[in-house]
């Protein structure tokens, strides 16, 4: 299935149909990586209440323009990784100020400031059950445990619950950018 209108509702209807619990994060293809074979259909239109994919109305079938590389990825609430993947804490001993830090691909990982915005802090506030957004900037420190892999390229509209329902992100070396800190309210 094709990424490109993969959404929550759909996403919650192929959990429910697995008896996996309901979505919690829609995920591209870089997430889980590329799958194989043929692209049965591209753009489901669920109203989320569905009982199977096969339910929902279907804008195309097997249509070309859709590669693998757009393949839709979903973590479902009865799976292992609902339990951490997308995770977020704030490193620096203060509750709601610090440090981002998302637990991404079974490891925590910062955040770099490179494409962050007022939408994504407003999530990671929300998430965090902090209020809302003070302020963000780079970091001021580094913890050398984090210094291999960050993670950078959330892109959110800012009225999601969790950073996982934002569109996917990707881990990067970390090197000498500028990671993230944020202050909520």
């Amino acid at each position: 299935m094709c990424d490109v209108s993969w959404d929550m509702r759909a996403a919650s209807v192929l959990c429910g149909q697995l008896k996996c619990g309901s979505a919690v994060a829609v995920l591209g293809s870089d997430w889980f990586g590329e799958g194989s074979g043929r692209i049965w259909a591209d753009v489901f239109d669920c109203q989320g209440n569905e009982t199977h994919l096969s339910k929902c109305p279907i804008s195309s079938w097997s249509r070309t323009a859709c590669s693998h590389k757009q393949d839709a990825g979903v973590i479902c609430s009865g799976s292992s990784l609902a339990f951490h993947e997308g995770r977020v804490r704030l490193s620096g001993g203060m509750e709601c100020e610090g440090e981002v830090e998302v637990y991404f691909r079974q490891d925590w990982r910062r955040v770099l400031l490179d494409s962050w915005s007022e939408s994504e802090a407003s999530v990671v506030c929300r998430q965090l059950g902090c209020g809302s957004v003070f302020s963000f900037s780079n970091s001021s420190t580094s913890s050398p445990e984090h210094r291999d892999m960050c993670v950078m390229g959330f892109n959110c509209s800012g009225s999601e619950a969790h950073l996982g329902n934002c569109s996917s992100a990707q881990a990067v070396d970390c090197s000498s950018r500028e990671q993230l800190s944020i202050t909520c309210s």
